[in-house]
């Protein structure tokens, strides 16, 4: 299963073997077990801030399956990759783990999520099995194994998603999970005929817009700025979301930490907001980051919200067209920025459509119970 980024936020994961021939599977582990023998495949525990050599491997694995998993769009590269494993969030426990054959082959990995704050019956899983092991087996045993950790950190469902038509979908189906949400990827295609359209559409928002004014900055948030990001970030709640998801409510140290590992992949990061005049709010945001390690002419859109009390003021449009005159200024070389919205969000999908996104491919939400998870045949 492979997550994006979208108009809100998104993430992905992977990781090494010998067993007695003959000897039944069996997925029953003792408490705080750090390594796992299961038929021919090891699963081992494995720290991505200080064991590169794993690190490595599941990168490796998550780029060789992109093509299959994520096509249609360049995948993350490793510094991007090493961030997410190594930079953790506030208020939330990971568990990353490794299944190798008894040659040392990686064959597959997960990334498992505890949120501490929110979320405290669901573990998010991000499960990949290597191109060349898959259908044998190794997925199921991984989900298996995921499960009972989840069960011993006292969650009850596991939640994770896949883009539709690639082998995670299938694996879902088999395994018995539900499917939730669904997320469309679009693309802007960046160049002539964009800019040409973004005066009118600039100018049909800011009759709008009167009473704002615009900040941008680029990195980390300004300090006078950091409680209005947190409130828009925490505005996500109102965007289309799975039933059993409880959205994260955001705070200085929360996005503290987000931006330290924004730091730390290296990326170039633009933000711009409209600021209420009479009462100093900040009453919408957009960001756009940018990979420099990535294949050149790619960018991301971040989060994209505006906050209750001022929607219907044309703030986003307004801010994304303002966004892309800058990034035209700033990033001469992008011509295409990447966006996911969930299908049901169709303000989003109508600003969007109005600046010429082009929908690349659909991702489906899936849910399983652990308790159903434990219960899978293990054969490996």
């Amino acid at each position: 299963m492979a997550r994006g980024w979208r108009d809100a936020v998104r993430k992905s994961g992977r990781e090494r073997g010998r067993f007695p021939c003959g000897r039944r599977p069996d997925i029953r582990l003792p408490a705080g077990a750090g390594r796992y023998w299961l038929a021919a495949v090891r699963i081992e525990q494995f720290d991505p801030k200080t064991d590169e050599q794993g690190l490595r491997a599941c990168y490796d694995m998550f780029a060789s399956a992109w093509a299959e998993d994520a096509p249609n769009v360049p995948p993350f590269s490793f510094n991007m990759f090493r961030a997410w494993w190594t930079y953790d969030n506030v208020d939330e426990s990971r568990q990353f783990w490794l299944a190798t054959a008894e040659a040392g082959t990686p064959l597959g990995c997960y990334e498992l999520k505890l949120p501490m704050r929110e979320n405290h019956q669901n573990g998010f899983l991000e499960l990949l099995v290597a191109p060349g092991s898959r259908r044998r087996g190794t997925g199921t045993a991984l989900l298996a194994h995921a499960a009972r950790r989840a069960e011993q950190a006292g969650r009850v469902l596991l939640m994770g998603a896949t883009r539709i038509g690639s082998p995670g979908t299938e694996f879902a189906a088999s395994v018995g999970a539900t499917p939730g949400l669904q997320d469309a990827r679009r693309i802007l295609d960046v160049g002539p005929d964009l800019h040409a359209k973004l005066p009118g559409l600039l100018a049909d928002a800011q009759p709008h817009a009167a009473g704002y004014s615009i900040r941008r900055w680029t990195g980390p948030t300004p300090a006078d700025l950091v409680n209005g990001v947190c409130v828009l970030f925490s505005t996500m709640a109102d965007a289309p979301h799975d039933e059993a998801y409880e959205p994260e409510t955001w705070d200085a140290a929360r996005l503290a930490a987000d931006e330290e590992r924004a730091a730390a992949r290296g990326s170039r990061d633009y933000s711009i907001a409209a600021i209420h005049d009479n009462t100093g709010d900040m009453a919408a945001l957009t960001q756009v980051t940018v990979d420099p390690a990535q294949p050149p002419g790619w960018a991301h859109q971040q989060i994209t919200a505006v906050t209750r009390a001022h929607r219907g003021h044309r703030l986003g449009m307004l801010l994304k067209v303002m966004m892309l005159g800058w990034l035209a200024e700033a990033e001469p070389q992008i011509r295409h920025i990447v966006t996911y919205n969930a299908v049901p969000n169709q303000y989003m999908i109508a600003v969007n459509e109005a600046l010429g996104h082009r929908v690349s491919d659909y991702f489906q939400s899936y849910e399983l119970p652990v308790e159903a998870a434990l219960k899978l045949p293990v054969s490996v």
